[in-house]
């Protein structure tokens, strides 16, 4: 009996959720903003939509609100720290973590905020190599090239440890460059002390004038094109990262390459592939549906036939003509949501789908996968149209939690396969909450991108449950992601 005082059943809770979630959709609409907000989806009850059960205009939900409902617009507010006017406090749950940005410049800075603290001076003892405190170096980009963007990302990892940040073709806002100047960055050492990447468009007169003006050392990156700025990215990564042979590898002499499509939006299933680069040492390139640029082609050739070639997508994104042709330089293997044994047909792919195969997957030749099949572990949120915070949040599988990328559709309702992968990977305990593991989301940008009530319902589903209880029939133990 006693533990019973740590376990609330989910089924009970789910009818709580369903409940905040329509009072939720009831202040958005009488604030006129019914968009960016709605019912959250649950493990089993059947949603209840704002036209069916809101109050009327006026009214309070005494299902929401027993005593009466709060007023005011927030009895008090959190000041950041004395030593660093410029940190806005973010809005967290026990198992959630808001990174707030109305734009991709503010959830840029949110995350390179969260991550690193840079509470030490650079002359502290130990400081260039202090990693968690200040970053080496930055990336900037502009917010308005999903190609180039997500090109880059390789830069993010070691040796480089340059996350993201947003300019535009006109200069550096005013958030970005507060938030330069706060971070500090040591300089790469292993390559002429540079202080930031200038990416694509980001490499304008206005951006290095204004960066060197405050004393940054830069670097530009850019190509005629998409496919040639990925080869170039490559050979960049690879000088820094492994000198003696000039292309990236895992350290155990895997040369992994993730691959996506240029074709419309097929960009999206590669993004989860940014978080991965951002985490472990590997090449990223580009083909169409049914061609191979030149540029990918130099850029496998680089690896002598040894290439471990990951495709994100299936054959309506990369056909299997284009698998046959890259086969020439390595291994190929697909990140899809296709399995021979569990489907008779080809599924259909979608992002949201692929993302989740990704955090699951776990290919033990390439190293290559996040085999997160249990609890204990830390995700990534974000809206699949919000592609800028998929790029900038790629740092949070850098460092921290190593948070994999999984997507929403919209700022009400998680799709059901992430509703699903959340649950079953929920930490439950055998003999005391105490023991953990527990998970942790990073819910990134405003609330038209996700909304509180998605993310009180992530927070829900991702909370600890007693294994013991006889109705308790989701989540796991840390042991279930060892294989």
């Amino acid at each position: 009996m006693f533990f019973n005082s740590f376990a609330r059943p989910r089924t009970w809770l789910a009818g709580v959720a369903v409940i905040a979630a329509v009072a939720v959709v009831w202040v958005a609409m009488s604030n006129g903003n019914a968009g960016a907000a709605g019912a959250a989806g649950s493990t089993s009850p059947t949603v209840v939509t704002a036209a069916s059960a809101s109050p009327s205009a006026g009214q309070t939900d005494p299902n929401r609100y027993p005593f009466g409902a709060p007023t005011g617009n927030g009895d008090f507010k959190v000041p950041p720290p004395p030593e660093e006017a410029t940190l806005v406090p973010t809005i967290g749950t026990k198992t959630t973590q808001r990174l707030y940005g109305a734009d991709p410049f503010e959830e840029a800075v949110s995350i390179t905020q969260h991550i690193w603290p840079a509470a030490l001076p650079e002359n502290a003892p130990g400081e260039n190599d202090n990693d968690p405190d200040r970053p080496w170096a930055l990336t900037l980009l502009t917010p308005d090239d999903p190609l180039t963007d997500i090109t880059a990302t390789p830069l993010i990892h070691f040796p480089d440890d340059a996350p993201v940040l947003y300019v535009t073709k006109s200069g550096v806002p005013q958030v970005t460059l507060n938030e330069i100047k706060r971070l500090g960055d040591t300089g790469i050492s292993r390559y002429n002390n540079v202080d930031a990447f200038l990416v694509g468009a980001a490499a304008n007169p206005a951006v290095a004038n204004q960066l060197k003006s405050i004393g940054l050392i830069t670097a530009e990156v850019t190509a005629p094109t998409v496919p040639e700025l990925a080869d170039k990215v490559d050979q960049l990564y690879g000088s820094i990262e492994n000198p003696d042979t000039g292309v990236a590898n895992m350290g155990n002499g895997m040369e992994n390459v993730m691959i996506g499509s240029m074709d419309g939006k097929d960009y999206q299933y590669l993004l989860p592939a940014t978080h991965w680069v951002a985490h472990m040492a590997s090449g990223l390139a580009w083909v169409t549906k049914n061609s191979v640029p030149q540029a990918t082609v130099n850029l496998l050739k680089r690896r002598g036939g040894q290439a471990r070639i990951y495709l994100f997508g299936g054959p309506d994104q990369i056909s299997g003509t284009v698998a046959k042709q890259l086969a020439q330089y390595g291994t190929v293997l697909r990140v899809t949501n296709n399995d021979i044994v569990a489907f008779n047909a080809n599924p259909v792919d979608n992002p949201v789908d692929t993302a989740v195969a990704f955090a699951k997957m776990w290919d033990p030749m390439g190293m290559v996968g996040w085999k997160i099949t249990g609890p204990g572990h830390g995700f990534t949120l974000v809206n699949i149209n919000d592609w800028q915070a998929a790029v900038a949040s790629a740092p949070l599988s850098h460092l921290g939690f190593h948070a994999p990328l999984l997507f929403t559709t919209g700022p009400t309702q998680l799709p059901s396969a992430v509703d699903g992968y959340l649950s079953s990977v929920a930490p439950t305990y055998l003999t005391t909450p105490a023991d953990g593991p527990y998970n942790m989301t990073y819910v990134i940008g405003s609330w038209d991108q996700i909304g509180w009530a998605q993310q009180t319902h992530v927070d829900y589903i991702s909370e600890m449950g007693n294994r013991r209880l006889w109705n308790q029939n989701t989540g796991g133990r840390y042991s279930d992601s060892s294989q």
